[in-house]
């Protein structure tokens, strides 16, 4: 299976040393003319820099930033040890790095390594599934407004090696070669043909790959100044955000709360009872999660008054407190309105073997912003299926998720208020 992109590209390419200084003063000049015009318009930049190890991914992210002011952007770097990722979805540790309004975040390697990892690409399962949560992710991005800039450098075998020999020959960046580097080389030929399918499925109008021949440094650097000036350039006009997929729209004739038995009760003598032994039979489940590294989200929904914080109350009580965190989610701040609404719930999933507990959760954006106008309809009809795919994901990486909706008549809540 060959898709092509990458064998397609000139790898002669070549760039003298003064004419390169000469191209990139002008280039990085205007970048920095065009930092500022975002930053005014509070525009968020993800700029994905991929590409073969030793391709000179570092050489062209330092060449991008090296005229933009510092206070707005940020390089993150895939590679970077991070032990708590081993506790969360693999997407968590991104989640953590999406820039906020007016800010670029440059990202050396990207979230398709993923797919390199635990033989997922071996899996024919497996790689169409994170293909879909790589493509779920970047659209999610994209319609709360962030700008992604995907580029690839491509390097031949022989510059790889021989690159690779270099940083092994000096005490200095030795360290740098890792054994996957080399096994990369070894197994180039296989490699490429996984690259190329990757870039041909992820090729999207939306966020299409930008492919840069690197044998040839200067020229690399030159041309990934070029394709981030244009892509700069045209943040600067209005992007039509509308998705093309059809949203989802669950039933709404309401039957579900309507079947509800309102009028079912327990005595003052019953729930004592009952309460005493379910907490302790709770607690005995906590310490199985934690034996067994496996994490739950409960997350309360409902009216106002109908009783969210005594039922989280009640359920806590019993609870060994180093376990779990409730999260009481209120309007968003002004930090977490920078971002992605369904950030701020990935950055609070509970680590392995732990329990959170949301009082309110991200329906929020499908209930009380959708009926009091804070975001709009076409922000809302699509969050169905966001959030279907981040529950999803959670799922498929082992978390338990209970939902719970509180139901009470309008009368109730009218008494509880009037108390």
């Amino acid at each position: 299976m060959s898709f092509a992109m990458l064998e397609t590209l000139d790898m002669e390419s070549r760039l003298g040393q003064k004419e390169y200084e000469k191209e990139a003063a002008g280039l990085q000049r205007q970048l920095a003319s065009l930092q500022r015009g975002l930053r005014d318009k509070s525009i968020p930049l993800f700029v994905l820099v991929e590409g073969w190890e030793a391709s000179g991914k570092g050489f062209v992210i330092n060449e991008m930033i090296r005229s933009l002011d510092p206070r707005g952007f940020v390089v993150k770097d895939e590679a970077e040890p991070d032990p708590l990722a081993q506790l969360y979805p693999p997407f968590w540790r991104f989640w953590r790095m999406v820039p906020e309004r007016g800010k670029i975040v440059f990202l050396n390697r990207s979230w398709y390594r993923e797919l390199f990892k635990d033989n997922r690409a071996s899996d024919p399962t497996e790689k169409e599934r994170f293909l879909k949560r790589f493509s779920d992710f970047e659209e999610n991005l994209i319609s709360e407004g962030i700008r992604v800039l995907k580029i690839f450098l491509h390097i031949s075998q022989d510059e790889q090696k021989k690159r690779i020999k270099s940083l092994l020959k000096n005490p200095s960046t030795r360290w740098r070669v890792s054994e996957r580097d080399l096994e990369e080389n070894r197994n180039f030929r296989k490699v490429l043909e996984l690259w190329e399918e990757i870039l041909h499925k992820s090729d999207t109008p939306r966020a299409p790959w930008v492919c840069i021949p690197g044998n040839d440094p200067r020229f690399a650097a030159k041309a990934g100044l070029e394709t981030l000036r244009d892509f700069l350039d045209s943040c600067q006009n209005p992007w039509p955000f509308s998705s093309g997929s059809p949203f989802f729209f669950p039933g709404t004739d309401g039957s579900i709360l309507q079947r509800i038995d309102l009028d079912r009760s327990l005595s003052p003598e019953e729930y004592v009872e009952k309460i005493k032994n379910l907490q302790e039979l709770l607690l005995e489940r906590q310490y199985d999660l934690y034996r067994k590294g496996k994490s739950l989200i409960v997350l309360f929904e409902g009216w106002d008054a109908a009783g969210k914080g005594g039922a989280i109350k009640r359920l806590t009580q019993g609870l060994d407190p180093r376990g779990y965190v409730v999260h009481p989610i209120g309007a968003p701040n002004e930090w977490e309105k920078a971002h992605p609404y369904l950030w701020r719930f990935w950055t609070r999933l509970p680590s392995r073997g732990h329990i959170g507990i949301f009082d309110r959760s991200w329906y929020g954006r499908v209930l009380v912003e959708r009926v009091e106008g804070y975001c709009s309809e076409a922000e809302w009809s699509r969050a169905y299926s966001e959030i279907n795919n981040m529950e999803s994901e959670w799922i498929e990486h082992g978390y338990g998720l209970v939902k719970f909706w509180i139901q009470i008549s309008p009368e109730e809540q009218l008494k509880r208020f009037r108390e």
